[in-house]
């Protein structure tokens, strides 16, 4: 039977020098192969991550054009029934700072001559959506300034409510536009609480 041992007796210096720089090449060239790898896996996660993030802006924008072109009507024809007496309105009111950044936007804003009514229509309306409204709200007049003589009142409207957001817009004086029976909306009695007016 043959022996498969190396013969180390008859093996020269420059001979193991040549074994251990040939096995130094391979171990770079697969670590170098493992790190081309994990950077092309890493390319393609965020190749995926930026598509994943296109496309759920996309399907974001879209639903919330979807739930604006049925708040939109809904909203006018509820406040004209609940006597507000509703002349006109605007859609996508936005104003921009120095920057081009936008400093405020009104999803819907319905008029008449003495009285402005800002709607913020969310597809699902949480708390911190409400907060953030009542936070732009105290600039609108400084922002829309030929608006600055009316009595502006705000409202939320939305096809779902997280929780109690509902109601925390009824305590915070927003009035608030919901569905009724899944396919209709109806505005929420505002005698809960007094209207907020800025």
């Amino acid at each position: 039977m043959e022996s498969t041992a190396l013969d180390t007796k008859n093996i020269s210096w420059e001979e193991i020098r040549q074994i251990m720089n040939d096995n130094a090449q391979q171990i770079k060239d697969t670590y170098r192969s493992i790190v081309e790898m994990r950077n092309s896996i890493r390319e393609q996660m965020q190749e995926t991550d930026i598509r994943i993030r296109e496309m759920t802006e996309q399907f974001t924008s879209t639903t919330g054009h979807i739930s604006e072109g049925l708040m939109e009507p809904a909203s006018v024809r509820i406040f004209k029934e609940a006597g507000y007496d509703i002349d006109r309105y605007y859609r996508n009111l936005k104003k921009k700072n120095k920057n081009n950044q936008t400093e405020m936007e009104v999803d819907l804003l319905m008029l008449n001559g003495t009285l402005a009514i800002a709607v913020e229509i969310k597809t699902d309306c949480r708390k911190k959506d409400i907060d953030h409204f009542l936070r732009q709200m105290p600039k609108f007049k400084k922002l829309f300034p030929e608006y600055r003589d009316k009595e502006v009142l705000a409202a939320v409207a939305a096809l779902n409510y997280d929780r109690d957001a509902a109601e925390y817009a009824h305590e915070q004086g927003l009035l608030v536009i919901r569905t009724a029976d899944g396919d209709n909306f109806s505005l929420d009695p505002s005698d809960r609480k007094p209207l907020k007016r800025f």
